[in-house]
């Protein structure tokens, strides 16, 4: 009876042994760097999928991503990938989900999917933060900015990338050359503070694969003229400041509508709603101060109006939008 039950047991446990080597599990030096279920892979370069345990056969799988659930793309077998590894590379493979089915003797099963992932190498982009009452936009990426103020240019993706090659002009050629004249020295970090004319913007490589690098697009550099323009004021320091010129807004905060101007005045040949990192939010033309100014739409937060009358003043308020 003792030999019969030590028999099953041995029995038992080879059956847990083969139902676990029954689950398949794919791995990579990459897995689970960045995300869980992803490998994140320089476009330059290769990765080798595996399965943690060795099986009878393998047939791999690969599926185009989609942004919807479920994933309506089919599952389609590689040609030819039939042994333990698979080998991928960032060209060819990049937003596709990857599985394998394996047999062993009468067992056959699935990995649960990974994803080559591609998000992590979004094109990089530039905020700009200019101070409010200091500046005026004459055209749509260019801005005359007082002397004695400063903008601040800021990476969008201060997490991806990591050494930045600033300017203050549009470089000669992408990527950079080192002796470009355009190239503010030592500025290799996210942001930059500018005090003086230039066209600015940047070159970065990602933190992750430090030889894949992005150039900011063109049109994304920003052109910033210095000088004592006529909406600037000046403080004894030097130093300038926007002209006190206040108009009454009401209500203030308010959530649907503003009334801004007096009555004097009749007409306002602009007024412009700008956040507070200096970008143009709404803009009306010809507007009468006893119309209302439609608001409902703004997300909550601080605003600047920026009117000009008729006969050429200018003023600024804040409204809070609630």
């Amino acid at each position: 009876m003792k030999t019969k039950l030590i028999f099953l047991s041995l029995l038992f446990l080879s059956f847990l042994n083969i139902k676990a080597q029954c689950t398949p599990e794919i791995t990579s030096p990459r897995l689970g760097t960045m995300f869980p279920d992803k490998v994140v892979f320089c476009n330059t370069e290769t990765e080798t999928l595996s399965t943690t345990q060795t099986y009878g056969s393998y047939q791999w799988y690969k599926q185009e991503w989609d942004w919807q659930t479920p994933n309506t793309n089919p599952w389609v077998a590689i040609p030819g990938a039939t042994s333990q590894t698979l080998t991928i590379n960032g060209t060819d493979d990049m937003l596709y989900y990857f599985k394998v089915e394996v047999t062993q003797a009468d067992c056959t099963a699935e990995s649960t999917p990974i994803l080559a992932d591609g998000y992590a190498y979004g094109l990089p982009f530039m905020m700009v933060d200019l101070q409010p009452g200091t500046f005026q936009e004459i055209a749509p990426g260019e801005y005359n900015v007082c002397e004695g103020a400063s903008v601040q240019f800021n990476d969008g993706f201060p997490e991806l990338y990591g050494t930045h090659t600033w300017f203050s002009c549009l470089p000669g050629s992408n990527p950079p050359s080192s002796s470009d004249p355009c190239i503010i020295p030592g500025e290799t970090g996210d942001s930059y503070t500018a005090t003086t004319s230039g066209t600015f913007g940047f070159y970065a490589c990602t933190e992750y694969c430090p030889d894949q690098c992005e150039m900011l697009s063109e049109f994304a550099f920003t052109k910033l003229n210095f000088g004592n323009w006529d909406f600037c004021g000046t403080l004894g320091t030097g130093e300038t400041k926007p002209k006190e010129n206040n108009l009454s807004v009401y209500p203030n905060p308010a959530s649907q509508v503003i009334y801004i101007g007096k009555e004097s005045d009749k007409k306002y040949t602009e007024v412009s709603i700008i956040d507070m990192s200096g970008k143009l939010i709404q803009q009306k033309k010809d507007h009468r101060f006893s119309e209302a100014i439609d608001v409902s739409s703004l997300v909550p937060g601080t605003y600047i109006i920026v009117s000009k009358s008729e006969n050429g003043k200018v003023f600024k308020n804040k409204f809070i939008k609630k």
